[in-house]
């Protein structure tokens, strides 16, 4: 019985389709969760609110997170497109030899530019006063492009340099006195420099991932505050909740109003309050919020959403 047909074979396969099946899935889900944790945080951090109040479901947390990473998907797709279309023009330019000097150039200007947004990276990263006041993601997107700028640039020297070097080797064959061969150049053919750019190209992709991630969580940061203050220009166009309680609110936020019923008009809930509007509903509770949203000044109430109270929604 071989391999594949004996029963360890057909288990070994099975866990191989389970493993490709699962394992993106699994990478993609814990991806969507942490980016709809970070937004969902940022969210509700802007009305005061503790995430760990809310006890938002895992659905909630993925729900968040596939609207937060809608834009950085496309943000990637057209720097992709980009990006492949520059380097097939380089590819273009790398297949002539009489195009070296040109090529020559793009790489010394891509490596300085590299080199730029790299130094820019570093010290964003090294001031955090830098990073707090900067535009969305500027010192994680310097850190990834930079050290993408780096590589890159360094590849096409290095392929231009050695091209040249061959180049003029042989072009001087027939002359009585050739010219010596480069040891910068012997060195660059070497495959002791061809490992030294494999191990170079890893950390390259270690730092690209790590200012990728980085990346996002700012955006979903960034992206859960947009709608938090999206949350707070609608506030007055949603419904307005008219609460009934059997107890007294204390602290009412500014804009809200609440009166005591007698005990003949509201029975057990003897007490009315109004001007509020429901920010969302989560772990058993109310997070109410007044219908204009000031910051500072305004807060978030809570209330328990069980028997003691009653709402009544009335459209704006």
């Amino acid at each position: 019985m071989t391999a594949a047909t004996s029963p360890g074979g057909h288990f070994l396969e099975r866990t191989r389709a389970v493993v490709n099946v699962l394992g993106p899935a699994t990478v993609v889900t814990s991806l969507l969760f942490y980016f709809g944790y970070v937004a969902t945080t940022a969210r509700f951090r802007y009305f005061g609110v503790y995430l760990s109040l809310m006890n938002q479901s895992l659905q909630d947390m993925l729900l968040y997170g596939v609207e937060a990473v809608y834009p950085p998907l496309i943000a990637v797709s057209v720097i992709g497109l980009l990006a492949l279309a520059a380097h097939t023009g380089v590819r273009a330019l790398l297949a002539s030899q009489a195009r070296d000097d040109v090529t020559g150039w793009i790489g010394v200007f891509v490596t300085l530019l590299g080199c730029l947004a790299l130094t820019r990276g570093i010290v964003g990263m090294l001031i955090p006063g830098i990073a707090r006041t900067e535009a969305i993601a500027t010192t994680p997107l310097c850190l990834g492009a930079g050290a993408v700028g780096l590589a890159y640039g360094g590849w096409l020297l290095r392929r231009v340099t050695i091209r040249r070097d061959r180049r003029r080797l042989a072009n001087a064959q027939d002359d009585a006195d050739p010219p010596a061969r480069s040891p910068v150049v012997d060195w660059l053919a070497s495959p002791a420099c061809v490992r030294l750019c494999r191990y170079a190209m890893a950390w390259v992709t270690l730092l690209i991932i790590a200012s990728a991630f980085w990346t996002a969580n700012s955006f979903a940061a960034a992206y859960g505050l947009g709608r938090a203050l999206d949350d707070a220009d609608s506030l007055p166009g949603r419904p307005e909740v008219v609460l009934y309680t059997k107890e007294p609110l204390r602290d009412l936020p500014a804009g809200a109003s609440g009166t005591r019923l007698s005990s003949a008009a509201g029975g057990e809930l003897r007490y009315h309050y109004r001007g509020l509007r429901l920010l969302v509903q989560a772990n058993g509770r109310l997070f109410l919020v007044p219908a204009h949203w000031t910051t500072p000044g305004s807060h978030t109430l809570v209330v328990p959403y069980d028997n003691t109270v009653r709402l009544e929604l009335v459209p704006s």
